[in-house]
Order: structure tokens, then C-alpha cells, then sequence
């Protein structure tokens, strides 16, 4: 495990002029409570430290409880009705889809940023989300999903119209991005689109295995892809109770923040109760309230 993690007491810096030689000046109230109060000898001016929640009328404890219960499973207006019903909290749902497209874009900007340190075998799928468009009562893109065996790891979530070999391609050249190499094998069900793409984003004749692509024949034979229908299983269970996504939040932005969630918030049984970043040495500390800890680290990134 690495023990060099990005802490999330992150350094005071003044936002005006960028000094860090800063002092602290008391504490002081605000409609969330007591916040520190900095002081810096360069220009002399005072400030509170940026952790992503400033200048927002309720607490971050609200905020992150929102978020959590969203990928948790619960609707907007089921979170609305949690909120006053136990922390005498009012919003409007329309609030709720405002604060989760905010964080979910600033979080996703922020993970993007960190490589992991993945194994040697991946697996991909793909499953059907449902999007709100005009004129048209049902309407289905396709979320390609690459995961490395080892760690969990959701090293790529795409959104795509169809299911051809450039739409996987996409898939697989964001994993390898994140996870910064090639893999010994990927395991996918028969889709051709597969053959294709893997071919195309993998094959090497410098590799002992030139072309990694390892195809089921069916759900029993071992290796399986029994680890991807249980993550398929998870959106196919939030996405029941959106019912759809539209122009509030986009399917891209939806899959973004499951990649999230699934990646850092989230504890597996599979691997001890530990995240999928803990198990990649992602260098950052989550301890807590993993939300509000990852949200003051991507705002001051």
C-alpha cells in the first residue's frame, strides 16, 4: 500500500496573491458552524480556506449525505423527503440535481487526474441506460464498463448510441489512460464489436500474447464475467429508479459519477472492505466522510 497519500488537510494558500506564508486569525462564525480564519503576511488579507462549500447556503454534512444517498440507490425527491423527515432539512429537488451535476463534474475532473496501479487481467461489459429524448418514448444508449480483476477497479465507464467497434474503442483507450499499460487478457462475452476493437487498441507482436482478447463462450466457463454483471446489476438498479436521465444530468455525467462512487466512496466485500483507489495505491486518504474529504481535495487540486 502507499503510504505517501495526498492528505485532506491540504496546505493553506491565499487565494488572492497565491503566498503560502500564512497565519492563523481566529475563527468565526457562518451559517455552517466555525470556520478558521487565515491571514496572509504577503498581502495582508484574510480569508477562510476553500473546501468546495463555500458561499453554499447548507452545510457540507447535507451536501455529501445528498450525494451519498443518491448512488445509494434513492430518488431526488425520496432524498427531499429524508432530509426534512430526519435532519429538518427543506430543499426542492431541483436543488438535489443542482448540487449533484455540480460535484459530480468536479469530482470526475479531479479523479481523472490519478493513474492505478491495476493487475494484469480485465474484464468489459456492456448495459443499456434509458435516456429522455424527443418525440421518442423509449430510447436506449449503451454504458461500456472495463474493470481491472484484481483491484475492482472501474478503469473506464462510457456512454455510447451503439454498439460497434469504435464505440468500445472508446472504452478501452480511456482504461488504458488510467491504468497506464497493457493487459494480459480481457474478458468480454461474444460481441464482435470486442474482437475488433481489442485488436485495434491492443494487439502488439512485440507481446508473448499479441492479442489479449479472452472470449466467453458462455456465463459458466471459468475465467467468467461474473464480477461485471454484479456491477451491471448495480447501475441497472439506480437507473430503475431515475427512471430515465435527461438534460439535468446527462447520462456521460451519470456514468462519471458511478466511476466515482464505485472507485472511491464505495467499500468492497470482494476485497475486504478496502475501495477500489485503496486497492490501486491511488495516493490520496479517504478516511471519514469520503465525499467531503475527495471534494475539498479536487478544489484545491
Amino acid at each position: 500500500m502507499n503510504n505517501h497519500v495526498e492528505r485532506a488537510e491540504i496546505k493553506v494558500v491565499c487565494p488572492y496573491c497565491k503566498s503560502d506564508d500564512i497565519i492563523s486569525r481566529g475563527k468565526r462564525k457562518n451559517q455552517r458552524g466555525e470556520v478558521q480564519v487565515f491571514g496572509c503576511k504577503a498581502c495582508g488579507r484574510r480569508f477562510t480556506r476553500e473546501m468546495g462549500f463555500n458561499r453554499m447556503k447548507h452545510t457540507p454534512e447535507t451536501i455529501t449525505l445528498t450525494l451519498d444517498l443518491y448512488f445509494k440507490g434513492l430518488s431526488d425527491r425520496k432524498i427531499v423527503d429524508h432530509l426534512k423527515q430526519f435532519h429538518k432539512v427543506t430543499v426542492v429537488h431541483t436543488t438535489v440535481l443542482r448540487w449533484i451535476k455540480k460535484y459530480l463534474g468536479l469530482l470526475g475532473k479531479y479523479a481523472e487526474k490519478h493513474k492505478a496501479e491495476v493487475g494484469n487481467i480485465w474484464h468489459s461489459d456492456e448495459t443499456t441506460i434509458f435516456i429522455k429524448k424527443e418525440d421518442e418514448k423509449r430510447y436506449y444508449q449503451w454504458i461500456w464498463n472495463v474493470m481491472d480483476a484484481k483491484t475492482r477497479y472501474l478503469l473506464a465507464c462510457q456512454v455510447t448510441e451503439d454498439r460497434f467497434m469504435n464505440d468500445a474503442r472508446k472504452a478501452f483507450r480511456q482504461a488504458k489512460q488510467v491504468a497506464n499499460r497493457r493487459p494480459d487478457a480481457i474478458v468480454t462475452d461474444g460481441l464482435q464489436a470486442y474482437k475488433d476493437a481489442i485488436k485495434h487498441e491492443f494487439y502488439d507482436p512485440a507481446e508473448p500474447i499479441a492479442n489479449p482478447h479472452l472470449r466467453l463462450k458462455d456465463f459458466e466457463t471459468k475465467p467468467n464475467n461474473n464480477i461485471l454483471e454484479r456491477l451491471n446489476g448495480t447501475f441497472r438498479e439506480r437507473t430503475k429508479v431515475l427512471r430515465s436521465l435527461d438534460s439535468d444530468i446527462g447520462a456521460q455525467e451519470f456514468v462519471t459519477g458511478m466511476q466515482v462512487y464505485y472507485n472511491y466512496i464505495r467499500p468492497h466485500q470482494g476485497i475486504g472492505g478496502m475501495t477500489p483507489a485503496q486497492m490501486a495505491n491511488i495516493p490520496i486518504d479517504l478516511t471519514g466522510n469520503r465525499w467531503e474529504k475527495m471534494i475539498g481535495l479536487a478544489i484545491n487540486s
